[in-house]
């Protein structure tokens, strides 16, 4: 299993929340190696799915569902990870 430690700093380290739409190419920009870089576009995916946002109400319902399905998926992220994951995904709906 691929250890996230990489994935989750990068993530953990954007914070540049006046600019999200850079928070995908910022963290896979930080992360040079190809496995890190698959394991964030993965998690990214699935915070970015479509069926999760369209069965909630309002962007703090989907933000949470979010983190309930990447704590799930993915159990290295940590809760800052999965929250930055979510608020960079709800960004993406506005």
């Amino acid at each position: 299993m691929i250890n996230p430690v990489n994935v989750v700093e990068a993530i953990e380290s954007f914070d540049s929340w006046s600019s999200p739409w850079e928070f995908a190419c910022r963290v896979a920009a930080a992360l040079p190696d190809p496995k890190d870089a698959q394991l964030f576009e993965q998690t990214w995916a699935a915070a970015c799915d479509h069926e999760i946002w369209s069965s909630t109400d309002d962007l703090a319902s989907g933000a949470a569902a979010v983190e309930s399905v990447l704590s799930l998926r993915f159990s290295g992220l940590s809760l800052q990870a999965c929250q930055q994951l979510a608020r960079g995904a709800a960004y993406q709906r506005r």
